[in-house]
C-alpha cells in the first residue's frame, strides 16, 4: 500500500517504532516509490579520497540510500581547489541523479577568484552537513607548542605552511596570520586535507592548516595542535587552545570564528524541473540526521556527531550568499596570494 502526503513528523514517528529499518517500506511510506527511475545517484566529491569531504559523504550515503531505496556511487574529482569537481556538477544533467558534497568557502572562492564558469544561481542547495573550525597543526618534534610560539619562530626562521587549497578558509587563515605579524611565510597548497595531514605527520612542513575533524582526531597524540582560528576552544581536539586564549585577537575573524561548512549541492534546475525528486532528496537528506545508524557511524568517525549541523535548503542558500559576501571582503588578500604564485 502506498501512503502519500505523509508528513516528515509522521515518517520519523514511524521510524521510531521500527518501520525505518526496511528500505523498501521507508521509500513507500514516504510516497516516493517511482520518483527515481534510474538505479543510482552519483555523488561528486571535489577532493581526493580520505579527506574530510570524502569521509563526510561516505558516512552519509548508506542511510540515505536506505531511505530512498536507490544506490549511491561516490566519484572523486579533485583539482583546481574544488573547481574540477564543481564543473563536473555544473555540467551534469539537472535530473536529480547527480549531486555533490562540496564545502564553503572553497565553493564560492572558485567563482570569485578563479573565474569558474558557474555562479551561485547555477546550483540548487539541499542542506548543510557540519561546520569544522580552522586549526593549525605542527609535527611532534617542532620547537614550538602553540601558534604564538610559532609566530616567534617564523620571525627568525624560514617557515613553510601547508594549506588544503589555494583559496578558502585554510588559505585565508594562513594569509591573515602572515599579514597580521608581518611574516614572510612560504605557503604551499597541498591539494587537500589528506595532503596537509600527511605532510605534518611526516615533518615535511613547519605547520599545516586544516580543520580538526578533517585532519582526523585519531591523530591527537601524533601532532601538535597549535591553535584554532576561533574565540573559544573547539571540542574535537582538546586541549588545543583557541587563538583568543593565546591572546591573538588581533588576527581578523577570531571572534567570528573561521571554519569550513560541508553541504550538499545539486545542478541548478532540479527544484524547478523535477520538484518531486527535489522534495524526495531534500526530505530524505533531512531524515538521515535523525537515523540512529548514521549517528553511530558519525560518532565512530572521530566525533563527527559533535559538529553535525543540518540546515534545510532555504537556510543553506542564505548561508551560501552570506559566505560569498564574506569572501568578497577579503578579495585583496586572496588575489594577492593567487597572483604571486
Amino acid at each position: 500500500m502506498t501512503i502519500k502526503d505523509t508528513s516528515r513528523r509522521e515518517f520519523l514517528a514511524a521510524g521510531a517504532v521500527g518501520l525505518a529499518g526496511t528500505a523498501a517500506y521507508t521509500a513507500q511510506a514516504r510516497g516516493i516509490m517511482g520518483v527515481f527511475d534510474e538505479t543510482q545517484i552519483t555523488a561528486v566529491v571535489p577532493w581526493s579520497q580520505g579527506g574530510g569531504t570524502d569521509r563526510s559523504i561516505r558516512v552519509t550515503t548508506p542511510t540515505w540510500s536506505e531511505l530512498l531505496d536507490i544506490d549511491f556511487v561516490v566519484e572523486n574529482h579533485p583539482g583546481g581547489s574544488t573547481q574540477v569537481g564543481g564543473e563536473e556538477l555544473y555540467n551534469a544533467d539537472a535530473d536529480g541523479f547527480t549531486l555533490a558534497m562540496w564545502n564553503m568557502p572553497q565553493m564560492q572562492a572558485t567563482w570569485l577568484f578563479q573565474n569558474a564558469p558557474y555562479r551561485i544561481d547555477d546550483f540548487d542547495y539541499l542542506g548543510t552537513h557540519h561546520w569544522d573550525p580552522t586549526m593549525w597543526f605542527a609535527p611532534p618534534d617542532s620547537p614550538y607548542s602553540d601558534l604564538k610560539e610559532f609566530v616567534e619562530y617564523a620571525r627568525e626562521n624560514d617557515a613553510t605552511v601547508g594549506i588544503t587549497a589555494a583559496i578558502g578558509n585554510t588559505a585565508l587563515s594562513a594569509l591573515l596570520v602572515e599579514e597580521t605579524f608581518d611574516l614572510d611565510l612560504t605557503i604551499v597548497n597541498m591539494g587537500g586535507g589528506s595532503g596537509v595531514r600527511q605532510a605534518v605527520l611526516a615533518g615535511d612542513i613547519d605547520a599545516g592548516v586544516n580543520q580538526p575533524w578533517a585532519f582526523n582526531p585519531d591523530h591527537v597524540d601524533d601532532v601538535i595542535a597549535l591553535g584554532s582560528h576561533t574565540a573559544e576552544q573547539q571540542e574535537l581536539w582538546p586541549p588545543a587552545p583557541s587563538f583568543a586564549e593565546l591572546g591573538l585577537e588581533e588576527i581578523p575573524l577570531v571572534e567570528e570564528g573561521l571554519g569550513q561548512w560541508k553541504l550538499v549541492v545539486l545542478p541548478g534546475g532540479v527544484r524547478e524541473q523535477h520538484p518531486d525528486r527535489f522534495e524526495a532528496l531534500s526530505e530524505s537528506y533531512a531524515a538521515v540526521f535523525d537515523d540512529e545508524a548514521f549517528r553511530a557511524r558519525t560518532e565512530e568517525q572521530g566525533g563527527l556527531d559533535e559538529i553535525i549541523d543540518y540546515r534545510g535548503p532555504d537556510e543553506t542558500r542564505q548561508e551560501v550568499e552570506d559566505t560569498a559576501a564574506f569572501m568578497e571582503e577579503y578579495a585583496d588578500v586572496i588575489e594577492s596570494f593567487i597572483y604571486d604564485q
